[in-house]
């Protein structure tokens, strides 16, 4: 009985004190340490919550702020490089020229000065000035910030080419250079060249008639080129020529005329001294010349012509 007594005493020691405590603390009752942790949580959590919407308006900020500097920056660049005077061109520098004055190139160019750099584009102005037909190659560029620098190469006048009453300037590339003329200038005078729509600034290069002329002038000697009045090519397989002394000869082609050159000069001067006056001499035949004289004595009336060896 005793052993049973004291295991129902252990029984109720150990159970009196978990009911005391029991009725000591309620159950809805927390620990200091758990409501901490709680407040700190709701602490993180509510932070987390307006982090997600000031971040975005720190964004937004940012962005506004970026824009109304570049607006202030760009403003001030522009008022800096377009409503200041320290990019405006100041100076032009030419060269090449001899025939063309410096102000009908800058006029032909299509600048003028105080024009600001930044509008200027190179290549632009060198079409302008291709443009002109005395201009044969022309190089632009800007040196600094107020030099603008022109390059250019002039055509030259290589022949005459007489059309009707007209002497038109054609350079050695076949550009028409100046239609003004009256043939005062020292050149070869070509005619027969067709040039029914050539005009100023026109290209014959391509033309048949002006390549045979410049074979011809390209052959000849000059001292010969300085002894001829006009070459015509009005038919091109079958040019003649008109001296200086006012004798039309048909040549063979132009290196035999070059070769057979002093036996005909030789010639001429010996029909001077005998006063035949010749209406044309014919060199196309091989190793011959054949003389038409304007007037025939009474015992050449019959013939058609002289001939002579050369």
């Amino acid at each position: 009985m005793s052993f049973f007594k004291q295991k129902q005493d252990e029984e109720e020691q150990v159970y009196i004190p978990v009911r005391s405590l029991s009725t000591q603390l309620p159950d809805n009752t927390l620990s200091v340490e758990v409501e901490d942790k709680l407040r700190a949580k709701g602490y993180k959590s509510r932070f987390k919550e307006a982090s997600k919407v000031i971040i975005p308006l720190k964004v937004i900020a940012f962005i506004l702020i970026f824009i109304s500097l570049s607006y202030l920056v760009i403003t001030q660049l522009k008022y800096i490089f377009f409503s200041t005077s320290y990019f405006e061109l100041k100076e032009f520098e030419i060269s090449g020229n001899s025939v063309l004055n410096n102000d009908h190139i800058i006029k032909k160019s299509g600048i003028s000065p105080a024009q600001h750099v930044f509008n200027i584009n190179c290549e632009e102005i060198k079409q302008r000035l291709l443009g002109e037909p005395l201009i044969k190659e022309a190089q632009v560029e800007l040196q600094g910030l107020n030099k603008l620098k022109i390059d250019i190469v002039e055509r030259q006048p290589y022949i005459y080419a007489k059309y009707g009453i007209a002497f038109y300037e054609i350079s050695d590339d076949g550009v028409i250079i100046n239609t003004e003329g009256m043939g005062e200038k020292d050149l070869p005078i070509i005619t027969g060249l067709k040039l029914q729509n050539a005009n100023l600034g026109s290209s014959i290069f391509h033309n048949d008639d002006f390549y045979m002329a410049k074979h011809w002038l390209k052959t000849l000697d000059e001292k010969i080129i300085k002894q001829i009045s006009e070459i015509n090519f009005s038919n091109c397989q079958n040019p003649y020529i008109i001296m200086l002394t006012g004798e039309k000869i048909f040549p063979r082609n132009a290196e035999d005329f070059k070769n057979r050159y002093v036996f005909l000069r030789a010639l001429l001067d010996n029909l001077r001294k005998n006063n035949v006056e010749p209406f044309y001499l014919d060199m196309r035949a091989l190793n011959a010349i054949v003389i038409r004289p304007k007037k025939l004595s009474q015992t050449n009336s019959e013939n058609r012509g002289l001939t002579t060896g050369g």
